[in-house]
């Protein structure tokens, strides 16, 4: 017998499985893709790996910077100076060599080791006692006429490396799920179009904190590579701020870190870094810090200008890493100077990001998919790059 309504039917009469929910059919999703590094490099240099480690080699000219070490020396016709621990090699017979503190001019007639013996006084500057911390420039050199074939050197070239690592994002459904009507349409189709930002991600968060290192799964007995990001590799520039950021400090920080190295270089940046780098452009050169960002080599900037070299420095928000905390020197007070032009990235032979398909068991009713990708990163002579870290 069914059940009678009198008078008026209103929403709470009808059943509830009898409405049709008024649902948006796509989906508001709350981090959109934020994957500029990588885009950039994979933009710009990537080249095919053909092992599951990848190498190359960093060279530099004969340095020209040593110092004086030791007790310093005293006035002489002829003086015998120790140099910095390791860096006798700098030095060649006729060398012409300056002080920078004094002033004076030294030739070079010996070198034993680290220490090095000079005539005294060429040029202007009478000779005068040299101290520990003295930089010496080595500025040219001068031979007699007639002199023999002079004393060479060379730089010995730093062999580089890097593990490719296996990136790996999946689906799994049973086959009756993917064949209902849902809200936004079905999947596997709206999960892997999130698998496909969530694999971008993690390779994006590799290229800056990935460790480098190779061991063996304890499980399957097989190795394991890990592609070492930015941070592993930076050494040499790496400024704590501990605390807030000043335009004096970030000056300070690109005369270091833009001294080598090509012009091509993004500051990837936390917004509390971005937060803080703005305020600046009440006075000095942070005036230039750009109010609208534009397009540089694809990517939406920012811009700032460095006090110490006068060129701007494309600067990129990172927004995802609003999410870190900054207490304790953590990533949400992070920034990275990489130099793009010593960079690449090095997918694995037919490995570069794979959407597969059908990679459930055979016979099981399902359907599972995955985003696949083996790569490294290829950093070349870390000191052109360098970290900003510790600021709140």
């Amino acid at each position: 017998m069914p059940t009678v309504a009198t008078g008026m039917v209103s929403t709470s009469d009808v059943l509830a499985a009898e409405k049709v929910v008024d649902m948006r059919e796509d989906f508001y999703v709350l981090d959109p893709d934020e994957s500029q590094y990588t885009t950039y490099v994979m933009a710009t240099d990537k080249r095919t790996a053909t092992r599951e480690i990848v190498n190359w080699l960093e060279d530099e000219y004969v340095p020209r910077l040593s110092a004086v070490a030791g007790a310093g020396y005293a006035t002489g016709a002829a003086v015998a100076i120790t140099v910095t621990t390791g860096q006798g090699s700098y030095f060649l017979v006729g060398n012409m060599v300056k002080n920078m503190r004094t002033g004076e001019g030294l030739w070079v007639t010996n070198v034993t080791g680290d220490v090095i013996t000079c005539t005294r006084s060429i040029g202007r500057i009478a000779a005068t006692a040299g101290v520990a911390g003295d930089q010496l420039l080595i500025a040219g050199s001068g031979y007699a006429q007639g002199a023999d074939f002079p004393q060479t050197s060379v730089a010995v070239r730093v062999l580089g490396f890097n593990y490719t690592q296996i990136f790996r994002n999946g689906w799994n459904f049973t086959r009756t799920e993917t064949k209902i009507k849902e809200y936004g349409g079905a999947n596997p189709a709206k999960e892997q179009a999130k698998k496909f930002v969530e694999h971008k991600r993690g390779i994006e968060y590799n290229g800056f904190w990935g460790g480098r290192e190779q061991i063996v799964d304890p499980v399957t007995g097989e190795p394991v590579g890990f592609a070492g990001g930015l941070d592993d590799f930076i050494v040499s520039i790496r400024r704590d701020v501990n605390g807030a950021l000043t335009a004096d400090y970030l000056d300070d920080f690109f005369k270091d870190a833009l001294q080598h190295g090509s012009k091509n270089k993004v500051f990837y940046v936390a917004p509390l870094l971005a937060l803080q780098i703005s305020k600046m452009n009440r006075s000095g050169q942070g005036t230039q810090w750009r109010a609208e960002p534009k397009n540089v080599a694809g990517l939406k900037v920012d811009a700032f200008i460095s006090g110490a070299y006068g060129y701007e420095i494309p600067v990129v928000v990172k927004r995802d890493w609003n999410s870190f905390s900054s207490a304790g020197k953590q990533y949400g007070g992070w920034g990275f100077l990489a130099d793009h032009d010593y960079i690449a990235a090095r997918p694995l032979t037919d490995s570069d990001t794979q959407l597969l398909l059908n990679r459930e068991p055979r016979g099981r009713d399902a359907t599972a998919g995955e985003y696949l990708t083996e790569m490294t990163w290829e950093i070349g002579w870390e000191s052109v790059h360098a970290i900003l870290y510790g600021v709140v």
